[in-house]
C-alpha cells in the first residue's frame, strides 16, 4: 500500500512532491527520495470495492463514515473543495462538493483528526460504520485488518485505490501500530481507512493513517473512536448509529444493514455500489434495536422566519429553519412547501433542516412536512410572510395529495426536464401576466442556488487536481409560483 505523509498532485505531474509532515513526536519525515515503484504488498481494489475509501483531491486518502461526513488526518490540512470517489484519480466516479473542513487543534500522535462536511449527502453508498464501544476490544496484537488508500505502491502508480491485509502490532498512547514485513501504507495514504471485521461478520472502520518510517516497515494510526466527541460536536451529526459518542450501547433504527463484504465489490457506481450482502440489526455490544411498531408521528416546527414577519428591501434573503424530531424509529426527511405545494428538491434528510431562499415581492405561506422512518407524517403550522407586501392569511388545512410518495430524497441535479411544474394557489402579491393560466401568490420568484448533489462530475477525465471552478448551479421551476432555485445550506 502507501505511506502516511500527504502528497500534493498537479495536472500532468511527472514526479510526486512530498507535502505532509510527520507528527512532531513521531519518526522523522522520510528523507530518502520517493521510489515511484516504491502499497506495499497490496493489490488493486476491484470496481466498487471499499467504496467508502475516498481521496481528498489526490493529496490524501479519507473515509466516508456518514452520508455527509468524511474523516481524514489533520496533517493533510483543511483547504479542500472536493472529495473524489472511485478506484482511480484518472477516472473519478464522483466528485463531492465540500461545505467545510476542520482539523483537530494541536492534533499529534493519536489525535491526527480531521473531517469534511459535504454540501449534499451521499445516500446510495453503503456506509461501513465506525468501530465503537465493546467492539474496540478487537484492537489487539495479531488482529487482522485491511488498510486502503490511493498512495504510493510497489506494484503500480500513485492514485489507484489499493488494499493490503496485515495485522495490528499493538496499541499504545491512543494510537495503533499496524503492518510491517512488506505490508504497509505509504505516501498519499495519509488520512485513509483501516477496516476490521467484527463478530457478526460485518465490517467497521477505525484507523486514520497518520505516520511511519520507510514504506513497508509498518506505521502508526489514530483511531476514530478516540475522537468521536470532537467529530460529533464539531460536525453536528450523529456518526454512531449503534452507540453514544462515549461508546455506550444505544442502538437506533439505523443500527442495521452494515456491509459484510465491502471489499468484494457489488453493483455499479451509478447505483452507489450497493447490492452486496449486509447484516441485520446489530447486537455486537448489547440487545439489538427492537423494531416495535412506531405509530407516533414526528413533531415539526418552523422556527425561522416568524409568522406574519414582513421583509422590506431589495434582494430579500429569507433563511427557513425547521426543527423536526421523532421519539420512535427516528427521522427520515423534512419536505418544504410554499403556498401549500411541495417543491421538487426541497427535501432535507439530515438536521439541521435549513432552506435559504430569496423571495420577490409578494406574500408567501411556508410549510413543512416531516416523515419518520415508519413513514408517519406530520405537518408544521404554516408561517406566512410578506416581502414588501403584507403577509397573507394561512391557507385552510388540506391534504398534500398522495402522501405515500416522496417528493424526492435528493436535490435536483440541474436537469429541468425532470422538474415538475405544479402551480400554487394564489394568496397575495402582484398579479401574473394575463397569459398565465393559473396566477400564483407572490408573483415573483423565490430563488437560491442549489449546490451540486455529489453525483458524477461531467468532466470525469480530470487528473484529480483541485478544481478551480465552482459547482454547477441547479435550477428548479415551479410554474405560477416561479421558484427558480432552492438550496440546503449546511453549517
Amino acid at each position: 500500500m502507501v505511506a502516511r505523509l500527504g502528497l500534493t498532485l498537479s495536472c500532468g505531474l511527472v514526479g510526486l512532491l512530498l507535502a505532509g509532515v510527520a507528527r512532531a513526536d513521531g519518526p522523522e519525515p522520510l528523507s530518502q527520495s520517493l521510489d515511484p515503484q516504491a502499497i506495499y504488498g497490496g493489490t488493486d481494489v476491484v470496481t466498487c470495492g471499499w467504496p467508502t475509501a475516498v481521496t481528498m483531491e489526490g493529496a490524501c486518502s479519507a473515509t466516508l463514515v456518514h452520508p455527509q461526513v468524511v474523516i481524514y488526518a489533520a496533517h493533510c490540512g483543511s483547504q479542500y473543495q472536493q472529495v473524489i470517489m472511485g478506484e482511480t484519480l484518472n477516472v473519478p466516479k464522483r466528485k463531492l462538493a465540500v461545505d467545510f473542513c476542520k482539523t483537530y487543534q494541536g492534533g499529534q500522535s493519536g489525535t491526527d483528526f480531521a473531517f469534511c462536511k459535504l454540501k449534499e449527502p451521499v445516500l446510495d453508498v453503503p456506509i461501513v460504520p465506525i468501530l465503537m464501544g465493546c467492539e474496540t476490544e478487537l484492537l489487539k496484537p495479531g488482529q487482522e485488518v485491511t488498510i486502503v488508500g490511493f498512495g504510493n505502491a510497489d506494484n503500480g502508480p500513485y492514485g489507484t485505490k489499493r488494499e493490503v491485509v496485515t495485522t495490528i502490532n499493538g496499541i499504545q498512547n491512543d494510537e495503533a501500530s499496524i503492518g510491517g514485513n512488506g505490508k504497509d501504507s505509504c505516501q498519499g495514504d495519509s488520512g485513509g481507512p483501516v477496516y476490521i471485521q467484527v463478530s457478526d461478520g460485518t465490517w467497521r472502520v477505525f484507523g486514520i493513517t497518520s505516520y511511519g518510517g520507510t514504506c513497508g516497515t509498518g506505521g502508526f494510526y489514530s483511531m476514530m473512536h478516540k475522537g468521536m466527541p470532537w467529530f460529533e460536536s464539531e460536525s453536528g451529526i450523529d456518526l454512531t448509529p449503534c452507540h453514544n459518542a462515549d461508546g455506550s450501547w444505544q442502538p437506533g433504527f439505523d443500527c442495521k444493514g452494515f456491509p459484510s463484504a465491502p471489499g468484494v465489490g457489488g453493483g455499479a457506481w451509478p447505483e452507489g455500489c450497493g447490492g452486496g450482502p449486509v447484516g441485520g440489526f446489530s447486537a455486537t455490544c448489547g440487545a439489538p434495536f427492537d423494531p416495535a411498531p412506531d405509530m407516533t408521528p414526528p413533531t415539526v416546527t418552523i422556527t425561522q422566519p416568524l409568522d406574519k414577519q414582513e421583509f422590506m428591501g431589495e434582494g430579500i434573503q429569507v433563511p427557513v429553519t425547521i426543527i423536526a424530531q421523532d421519539v420512535g424509529w427516528g427521522m427520515k426527511e423534512v419536505r418544504l412547501t410554499i403556498n401549500g405545494k411541495e417543491i421538487n428538491g426541497g427535501t432535507d434528510n439530515f438536521p439541521p433542516y435549513e432552506f435559504p431562499l430569496s423571495f420577490p415581492n409578494g406574500g408567501y405561506c411556508i410549510g413543512a412536512i416531516a416523515v419518520d422512518l415508519a413513514d408517519n407524517m406530520a405537518t408544521a403550522t404554516p408561517v406566512c410572510i410578506g416581502v414588501n407586501s403584507p403577509p397573507p392569511e394561512p391557507p385552510e388545512p388540506q391534504t398534500t395529495g398522495d402522501e405515500s410518495s416522496s417528493s424526492g430524497a435528493e436535490a435536483s441535479t440541474g436537469d429541468d426536464s425532470d422538474t415538475p411544474t405544479t402551480s400554487a394557489s394564489a394568496t397575495s402579491g402582484d398579479p401574473m401576466d394575463d397569459t398565465t393560466t393559473d396566477p400564483s401568490a407572490g408573483s415573483g420568484n423565490p430563488t437560491s442556488t442549489l449546490p451540486s448533489t455529489g453525483g458524477a462530475d461531467e468532466d470525469d477525465s480530470g487528473c484529480g487536481c483541485r478544481s478551480g471552478h465552482a459547482p454547477k448551479d441547479s435550477l428548479l421551476a415551479l410554474a405560477g409560483l416561479g421558484l427558480l432555485g432552492l438550496a440546503r445550506r449546511r453549517r
